[in-house]
């Protein structure tokens, strides 16, 4: 991996400060909305808050893809192999890792105790199940990162796909609680969150399975970060509210590290796979007539 500098240093950091504070402004945003925009009865009234929210997400969307094109334009990549597109070595990133999956599996346990009387409350706690299993192991995946070669690849695929499936169930049950709830936006915000926090995840399973897609595993997972902030205005269980703020610790280290670990140069070029036929031609004598 290439020494970084100073100066690129300080660039991964400006990143992240722009991430956290599109999250920090668009959750102010969002309970301007929930404040202004709604009467007593919780029903949407004529507002300019609910353009301006779309034009708030619409706007961060386009700033990202921004410092995407100039990444590109500065001739740097993203290393496709897991191990070097994922590193995160060093004495700050295990607390980092750790404490956004500790907040995880806090919210998954909270959750538990707290939907008892919720008519949904099977499905609640498999989500708190799984979510007790995303917090413990997506740190360890990223921890493996740090010990190349792979080994066990099936293992961090298994790892890969517990956030999918967790944000998935929580898309069920969201769908499923506001199936007869009229005003799309008391929950629009909550639904945004989970989907790009799936494409996030979906795109970071994407090292783990030899299939990345480093520009789009970069777009979605700032953006992935910054709605779930955004979602943190509305009200719903306390423990959903933590797997949220973890979910959005997460993302943003995950942030951190793929822009931390750009390369300058030329994006090298794929190996072929060696599947025989090219050792056959060529080993394979040839005699003439």
């Amino acid at each position: 991996m290439q020494h970084k500098t100073i100066e690129e240093k300080h660039h991964t950091l400006e990143i992240v400060c722009y991430v956290a504070g599109a999250g920090a402004f668009g959750v102010f945003v969002r309970w301007l909305q929930d404040q202004l925009a709604f009467d007593d009865a919780g029903l949407a009234e004529p507002s300019f808050f609910h353009v301006f929210v779309v034009l708030y997400m619409l706007g961060v969307a386009f700033l990202f893809l921004r410092f995407i094109d100039r990444e590109r334009g500065r001739r740097r990549y993203l290393p496709e192999n897991f191990c070097e597109a994922l590193a995160n070595p060093g004495r700050l990133y295990p607390i980092l890792r750790w404490a956004a999956g500790g907040l995880i599996c806090l919210g998954a346990l909270v959750l538990f105790f707290s939907c008892e009387t919720d008519e949904d409350v099977v499905l609640l706690r498999i989500l708190s199940g799984l979510g007790l299993l995303y917090g413990l192991s997506y740190p360890w995946l990223l921890s493996q990162a740090n010990k190349p070669p792979v080994r066990r690849q099936n293992r961090l695929c298994l790892a890969a796909c517990v956030p999918l499936l967790f944000f998935a169930l929580w898309l069920v049950i969201s769908y499923k609680e506001n199936s007869i709830n009229s005003v799309v936006w008391s929950y629009a915000i909550e639904l945004v969150a989970i989907i790009l926090a799936i494409n996030a995840f979906f795109r970071l399973a994407g090292f783990c399975f030899d299939a990345p897609n480093a520009w789009r595993c970069i777009f979605f997972t700032m953006t992935g970060c910054t709605a779930c902030v955004m979602a943190l205005a509305d009200e719903r269980y306390l423990g959903m509210q933590i797997m949220f703020l973890g979910t959005a610790a997460l993302l943003l280290l995950c942030v951190w590290i793929l822009f931390a670990n750009l390369q300058q140069g030329e994006v090298p070029a794929k190996a072929k796979p060696d599947d025989g036929f090219e050792r056959l031609v060529t080993e394979v004598p040839h005699y003439q007539d």
